[in-house]
Parts: structure tokens; sequence; C-alpha cells
């Protein structure tokens, strides 16, 4: 009776580990899921328009993880604004830390961009991605998929952004 509990118990552990493989996303070594951008949209562009943001927008929350993000409607898009302390900023208060986060969203994607300031790698901020140097703009896909170019419509918002 000892050795069936046993054996149900690696039984039933085995089907959990190899469904929870098989459902979870998983990158391989050699794929990346961001890109550096700085080429195209700068550290200044990128403090610009969040400058811009926290000084002429709106707040909005658009996602579960935290609420009352820095907005803005351009137009063809909508951006907002994340805490590079995450949900330890779970209002996105201004006075309590700054934002490395630029989200993008139209009516089919949304695009993450995230800038990572000096010291910010020490520091541990958020949204921060192995390999990602200090100084740079990246495009970091939000859906998990490997990237190899940045899309034609986010080099069009870049074109918008620039204030």
């Amino acid at each position: 009776m000892k050795n069936f509990k046993l054996s149900k118990s690696v039984f039933l552990f085995s089907v959990l580990f190899f469904c929870s493989k098989s459902i979870s996303q998983t990158m391989k070594s050699n794929q990346t899921n961001f890109l550096r951008i700085t080429n195209q949209f700068s550290v200044d562009e990128f403090e610009k328009v969040k400058g811009f943001i926290l000084e002429r927008g709106n707040r909005k929350t658009y996602r579960n993880y935290d609420n009352h993000n820095p907005y803005y409607n351009f137009g063809k898009f909508e951006a907002y604004l994340g805490a590079d302390i995450g949900q330890q900023n779970l209002y996105n208060k201004t006075d309590l830390s700054d934002f490395n986060e630029l989200t993008l969203k139209d009516e089919n994607h949304y695009y993450k961009i995230i800038i990572v300031r000096k010291g910010d790698i020490q520091a541990s901020k958020k949204w921060i991605l192995k390999g990602m140097q200090e100084n740079e703009t990246y495009y970091v896909d939000a859906y998990q998929e490997t990237i190899k170019e940045i899309p034609d419509v986010l080099l069009g918002y870049f074109d918008l952004l620039k204030i």
C-alpha cells in the first residue's frame, strides 16, 4: 500500500511537471525579447517625452499591475509611464520614484520602452533585463516573443514623440 501511494505521488508530480513545462513560455538562451533602440529613440528623447507627459498629461489606469499611471493621448496611440520601483509605487506618485517605463498602446498592440539610467542596474530598478546596459533605451516585447527588428509602426510613433 505504501508503494502505491509513493508511485501515485511520483505519477502526479510527473504529470504536473510536464504540463507546466509545456504550458509555460520559456525563452531559449540564444533568444532575446528586447532590442537596444537608443539610435532610434534616445535617452534624451525618452526624458523629454516623460517630462511632457508629466507636465501636460492626465492619469489613467491601463493595467492590473499598478494604478493612476501618468498618461497622454497622442491620437494614434496612448502613452503611459510606469514607476522604476514597480508596485512599491502602486499609484505612480512622482515624489516617490522616477519612471523608467514608457508603454505605447494602439488599437492592436502594447509597445514597451525601457530606459536604463546610470546607476539603475546596481539599484536593481524594475523592468531591467539581463544584458541591458546603462545610458541606453530598449524596446521590450510585451508578449515574450523573440524580437528581430523594431516594428515599422513603432518607428513612426517615435517620429510623433519627438517633441
